[in-house]
C-alpha cells in the first residue's frame, strides 16, 4: 500500500503488487561478485583502470575533445579513427624527437 500513490486497499485490490525473486539472477550476481573479489579479478580491475581511463581522461582534458561533430555511428567511428590516427602520429613525432 505504501508503494502506490493514492492507494486504497479496499477500492484498488487489483493493483496489488507481487514481488518475485529471480533465483538465476541471484546466482549469477553471487558468481560475478566472487569473480570480482578473486585475485585475478582484482588484478584485472587494477590493469583496466591504468590502461583505459587515463587515455580517455587525457583526450577529454588535454585535447578538449568532448563532443563528436556527427551523429550516425558510422560517422562517429570515422571521426574518432581520424582523431586516433592524428594522436598516434603526434606520439610518434614526439618519440622521434626524443621527447618520449
Amino acid at each position: 500500500a505504501k508503494c502506490l500513490y493514492k492507494y486504497n486497499a479496499e477500492k484498488d485490490a487489483e493493483k496489488n503488487k507481487v514481488m518475485k525473486i529471480n533465483e538465476q539472477w541471484e546466482t549469477l550476481k553471487e558468481e560475478s561478485h566472487a569473480n570480482i573479489q578473486s585475485e585475478k579479478g582484482i588484478l584485472n580491475r587494477q590493469i583496466r583502470s591504468i590502461q583505459t581511463e587515463g587515455h580517455f581522461g587525457d583526450i577529454k582534458e588535454n585535447d578538449s575533445f568532448r563532443r563528436f561533430n556527427y551523429r550516425t555511428s558510422e560517422k562517429v567511428y570515422k571521426e574518432f579513427m581520424l582523431y586516433a590516427i592524428g594522436r598516434n602520429m603526434n606520439k610518434y613525432h614526439r618519440f622521434l624527437h626524443d621527447e618520449i
